[in-house]
């Protein structure tokens, strides 16, 4: 299995575009999940809305946006596409709000923030209702500034940077945190549900060798990790960063040979994992566990047997509990026939998931408060909003208030939450 620097970064690319691409890559265990949905029925996407079943005929109301359609986001951004589009054809097959269809107007970003930025600024001078906020933490940071100063509310799904203070008119769907009044503890909650998972298997890593992105996110998340790890009298027996976009994992392989912990934290992006295990392969070392902070789920499916027993983050997997609900189920339905055909990776995790709740957060908003950004946003600063992936509020640090986190093992070939207890679909297994 291991390749050429060459054939690492060509794994690499077709890592990231499978993100969104999927096609042929995927696993029998995703074909089998994707072949077992069951039949649902349409229902409204929020509990506040009316599923008619009739065609809305009113005035549109346009919600715009800005996508990276090209570009080194692109791939990401597509399950974004794609879930808005479904998510107006579900609206307005339900019979609009109000009576009134949904528009969907999106400009490419180019992957560039300072494009966002002018999106955002072209879309409202245009006139659109609402808008809806664009992928990656840079770019939401940047579209934030012409969202807010024209006072137009700002949902988010995958905001990268939610230590970065946007302000009361941010409603994100992808909450980490726990609600406080500060940054400083912002990604703890998240490490201690890996922590939390790993202690219940009743025999926690005793040393863990961190390798992390130099990226913000992977960054801040492997940062509270280790101190939540060294909090639990775990040793760390090594800790690196690399250069975001690297490919020749072999010197951090021999130096987790070296090490020989009982656990891997990898913060990962895109498919780092891959070319991570590449470099273990070849000096012929298996991890004894490892946990994978946010590489592209097709990354697991790429390494088939190899991934057995590892472990990462997610805030939402299409299985019950969390996939009992109508919604839950008619989502599933739609995104997974929609990503078989457009040639993305058909499998519900965290990037749909927060998508579809961004999506929810705004309709909530306009059914309750009317097609108005500034009753919007009053009505949603004082309201809890049920989200595909839990209940969200908006009353903590940037708008955030709950921590939605969520940790997934691939057991037997799927992947199966194991924490927290109250949503577990299997008890993780780990051994070190």
């Amino acid at each position: 299995m291991n390749r050429t620097p060459a054939a690492a970064a060509a794994a690499l690319s077709a890592a990231l575009l499978l993100t969104a691409c999927g096609g042929s890559s995927s696993s029998d265990a995703v074909e089998d999940q994707v072949a077992d949905l069951p039949e649902a029925e349409l229902v409204a996407p929020i509990a506040d809305m009316e599923c008619t079943g009739t065609a809305a005929t009113g005035e549109p109301i346009v919600v715009g946006g800005s996508l990276s359609l090209t570009g080194p986001l692109a791939p990401t951004a597509a399950i974004h596409e794609a879930v808005a589009e479904l998510v107006v054809d579900w609206v307005n097959e339900c019979g609009g709000v109000d009576g009134r269809p949904l528009e969907w107007q999106v400009v490419d970003d180019q992957s560039t923030p300072g494009q966002a930025a002018s999106n955002y600024e072209r879309l409202i001078a245009d006139g659109v209702d609402v808008v809806m906020g664009p992928y990656g933490g840079a770019t939401t940071l940047a579209g934030a500034g012409p969202v807010g100063r024209a006072g137009y509310a700002y949902p988010t799904h995958t905001n990268g940077a939610p230590d970065q203070l946007i302000g009361e008119f941010h409603f994100p769907a992808w909450q980490f945190g726990d609600g406080g009044s500060s940054s400083e503890s912002f990604f703890t909650p998240g490490a201690e549900a890996l922590w939390g998972a790993l202690e219940s298997s009743g025999n926690p890593p005793e040393s863990a060798f961190f390798a992390v992105s130099q990226f913000p996110t992977t960054i801040s998340l492997g940062t509270a990790a280790k101190q939540v790890f060294e909090s639990n009298g775990v040793e760390i027996a090594g800790d690196v960063s690399y250069e975001l976009g690297s490919t020749d994992f072999s010197s951090i392989a021999l130096r987790v040979q070296q090490a020989d912990p009982d656990f891997i934290y990898l913060g990962a992006l895109g498919g780092d994992l891959t070319n991570f295990m590449d470099a273990l392969t070849a000096i012929g070392y298996t991890p004894r566990g490892l946990f994978a902070s946010l590489a592209a789920p097709v990354t697991y499916s790429q390494l088939g047997a190899e991934a057995e027993g590892f472990m990462t983050q997610s805030i939402w997997e299409n299985q019950p509990p969390l996939s009992d609900t109508p919604v839950a189920q008619y989502f599933a339905q739609e995104y997974v026939e929609r990503a078989e055909a457009g040639d993305l990776f058909p499998l519900i995790e965290t990037q749909a998931a927060g998508s579809f709740g961004a999506w929810q957060i705004l309709l909530t908003g306009m059914v309750n408060a009317g097609v108005d950004n500034a009753a919007i946003i009053a009505y949603l600063n004082g309201t809890e909003v049920e989200t595909l992936a839990g209940a969200v509020g908006f009353d903590g640090f940037n708008n955030y208030n709950t921590d939605l986190t969520k940790i997934t093992q691939i057991q037997d070939g799927e992947r199966q939450v194991v924490w927290p207890e109250d949503v577990a679909s299997a008890d993780i297994q780990f051994q070190p």
